[in-house]
């Protein structure tokens, strides 16, 4: 059987170093660059996503679309096209009151013409929070009243809402994905319309989704890599049991183990939480905050963001501001900011397409340097 599996991987990696060669051509020509990419904007909810949709969606908007793509949307969640006929009032981000239990929030893409509404949340990365969807339910029953509003729930892969987002309630949200709704109305769009300035907008778009729900994968490539599986089935079955266990060695091989002893070496405190979804490393000289690498998901470490937290009960300092080393803003507990790792690219390591770069130790080291700039930032403060 070793001889099957050696020579089924031995056939894949001819193939995969003639798509590498492809890839390397088309950087080369240039074929490969992709605006969002260039200004590290793939996963950035609220800059990239909500903004471009609610431009799209905006029949009022300058992208000489009028109200086309509004109508192959409205059609996508059931809705006549007739049913929003002009948009009003700020599209995104829209302050709705003060957060409380049942009401308040920012709605991430609101669609109204004083009639009727789609209210849209949008997710890309970050998790529900507290009666989320609840508040803007009773937003638009509010406003609109109960029939006369559509509230969307929008995801990568079209997930189900959590029950601390619902608030515990029942009521309707319609669930689309970008994966296949969103990607697939760009698409058709693309395909169907005369040519205009925001064409090559839309095919970067498209290029983006297709990252971020793992399809950016060359068709033909796709293919011959499929066709040698199958034939060599055997063997592609026990790489395939094995799956888990290969995800689980890579991480600890080439992230935990060697950032623990990296650590040690720069008297640097290495911590696992009990549930095993976070890390927390102290600086010597630090006695009330720790740097936490955390993941949404402990098992299979998906989704994993670098920030700065309170390391002690008994501190009890309300200080929160945004440090440059970091991307995003004060988030909960993340007092100082926060960036995903690898600035998002590698924030998946569970996803089979990040092995190479965490084995490569891209990931590693750009856990270390963001460790040093961190350390390097406060020096002289009080951590």
């Amino acid at each position: 059987m070793m001889e099957d599996i050696q020579k089924l991987l031995s056939k894949l990696s001819h193939l995969h170093k003639v798509e590498q060669e492809r890839i390397k051509k088309e950087k080369e020509d240039g074929k490969c660059f992709n605006v969002f990419s260039a200004l590290n904007l793939s996963s950035d909810e609220v800059h990239l996503h909500s903004r471009l949709l609610a431009t799209l969606l905006n029949p009022n908007a300058d992208h000489g679309l009028g109200d086309v793509f509004l109508k192959s949307f409205l059609g996508t969640i059931d809705l006549p096209e007739n049913y929003i006929i002009h948009c009003k009032g700020q599209l995104v981000e829209r302050y709705v009151g003060k957060v409380t239990q049942t009401d308040g929030g920012r709605i991430d893409i609101i669609l109204e013409d004083g009639n009727h509404a789609i209210i849209i949340e949008n997710k890309i990365y970050a998790s529900d929070q507290p009666n989320q969807l609840l508040r803007y339910y009773n937003y638009g029953k509010k406003e609109f009243g109960e029939n006369n509003f559509k509230l969307v729930y929008l995801t990568l892969y079209g997930c189900e809402p959590s029950e601390i987002s619902l608030g515990g309630e029942i009521f309707n949200v319609a669930q689309l994905s970008y994966g296949q709704d969103v990607l697939n109305l760009l698409e058709e769009f693309a395909q169907s319309q005369s040519p205009k300035p925001i064409h090559r907008t839309i095919q970067d778009y498209i290029a983006i989704i297709k990252q971020l729900t793992s399809q950016d994968m060359d068709t033909a490539y796709k293919e011959n890599v499929i066709q040698e599986a199958i034939d060599n089935i055997s063997a592609t079955s026990i790489l395939l049991q094995l799956s888990e266990e290969m995800g689980k060695e890579i991480r600890d091989r080439y992230i935990f183990s060697p950032l623990n002893t990296w650590a040690k070496d720069q008297n640097i405190s290495y911590k696992v939480t009990e549930d095993n979804g976070a890390l927390l490393l102290v600086p010597q000289k630090w006695t009330n905050y720790a740097i936490r690498i955390k993941t949404e998901n402990r098992h299979y470490w998906e989704r994993v963001w670098i920030s700065i937290i309170k390391n002690s009960n008994s501190f009890n300092s309300t200080e929160e501001r945004k440090l440059d080393c970091f991307s995003d803003p004060p988030h909960e507990d993340n007092l100082f900011g926060w960036s995903w790792i690898s600035d998002d690219e590698g924030n998946n390591w569970h996803d089979p397409a990040q092995y190479p770069q965490i084995c490569e130790k891209e990931v590693l080291n750009w856990i270390q340097d963001k460790i040093k700039e961190i350390i390097n930032l406060t020096e002289n403060e009080q951590f």
